[in-house]
């Protein structure tokens, strides 16, 4: 492609803080086809001032109409040719800065619908997300959502015709994973837990990662923890974020203190993942999120909710529960510790699914049609 014909592409995202939008856009900006594609990264607070994920209705969202004032001055003088939106804010403004700025291309992917079912929302508020994201949607050129089953939640809610509603599986690339003794050694350390004492290499690990969200509803993992009565079983959630204190409380008031490790700044965890015996997902709010798809790297059984994208890629090949009910979970991962061989196939199959279907090479091959469409 000759100079002259390249395209360039404006990435939008609120926070530029570890999650999964923020690194499927570092994917694509990474591996997108350079001779075809000119690229730059615009994130709310240090690009764009105003762009924030805060919710402030009572102030007539005024932070929101300065970000919308910002952005159609940077598109007016920066002129890209496709801008490509991320999570619900900056898809939001993005899209009316960008038509009013005459942005030629504007893609959203949807990172999980903000107005899911199962997310904590008023009645009110999930009802207003609709209505944003369908005044979004007609300024929004193609919509690309990261699972099957976003794609016909917003067809449910008329978010947009079916011609602009893409699925775009979210892909990962090879994870140098270390050994399990290595990362059992690492994790032990982080975690102040005295490994020689117990027999380490003999207990069994049940862990989660991601951030300390009301989102990914980890209250409802430690519940589950409470109920099994296994000593050798020890869980772990590696991550941090705002849940943190109420976690730990809900830690101490189930007696869990020397059976349920918090693990903050281990970034990135995929490494560590072999430590596990068994990779738990208890969210209330997803798209297709890159933990799993990594412990599906590292051949781990899967125990997840059923919410957003997790059932149509892990039906079949792990165990899928109802969001919010510890009791339902426990069962799960302890059909799981007691079944090794069938836990173990499950974890075959998924990893089998992974290297067919969610391959970074693939999202990114896909999502270049998307562009060039």
């Amino acid at each position: 492609v000759m100079c002259g014909m390249k395209q360039t592409i404006f990435f939008l995202i609120t926070k530029d803080d570890i999650g999964g939008a923020q690194k499927y856009v570092k994917d694509l900006v990474e591996n997108l086809d350079k001779e075809k594609f000119n690229i730059k990264i615009l994130t709310g607070k240090k690009d764009v001032k105003f762009l924030s994920n805060a919710f402030r209705p009572y102030l007539f969202f005024i932070n929101d109409l300065a970000a919308i004032i910002e952005l159609f001055f940077i598109f007016r003088k920066e002129k890209p040719d496709i801008v490509h939106l991320n999570s619900s804010k900056a898809g939001v403004i993005g899209a009316l800065a960008g038509k009013l700025a005459g942005v030629p291309k504007i893609v959203f992917t949807a990172h999980g619908w903000v107005f899911g079912p199962d997310n904590k929302l008023s009645f009110l508020r999930r009802k207003f997300y609709i209505l944003l994201h369908k005044i979004a949607a007609k300024y929004q050129d193609k919509i690309i959502n990261v699972s099957e089953y976003d794609r016909q939640l917003a067809l449910k809610h008329k978010i947009a015709p079916h011609e602009k509603l893409f699925t775009v599986y979210n892909g990962i690339s090879d994870i140098s994973f270390l050994n399990k003794q290595e990362s059992r050694k690492a994790l032990s350390k982080a975690a102040n837990y005295n490994l020689s004492a117990s027999g380490p290499m003999t207990d069994i690990w049940v862990g989660s990662v991601g951030r300390l969200v009301v989102e990914k509803d980890q209250g409802t993992f430690i519940k589950a923890a409470a109920l099994i009565n296994n000593l050798a079983v020890k869980f772990f959630v590696i991550g941090s974020g705002p849940e943190k204190k109420y976690l730990q409380s809900l830690i101490a008031s189930n007696q869990l203190q020397n059976k349920f490790y918090i693990l903050e700044d281990i970034t990135p965890a995929a490494p560590y993942l072999k430590a596990l015996d068994l990779f738990v997902l208890s969210s209330i709010k997803e798209g297709l999120p890159y933990t799993m798809l990594e412990a599906m790297a590292a051949k781990l059984p899967i125990v997840v909710t059923r919410v957003g994208g997790m059932p149509e890629i892990i039906n079949g090949r792990g165990l899928v529960m109802p969001p919010k009910e510890p009791e339902e979970l426990a069962r799960a991962i302890s059909h799981f510790l007691q079944n090794k061989e069938e836990a173990q196939k499950a974890a075959t199959e998924a990893n089998k699914f992974l290297n067919e279907n969610l391959t970074l090479e693939r999202m990114i091959k896909e999502t270049e049609k998307i562009y060039l469409l």
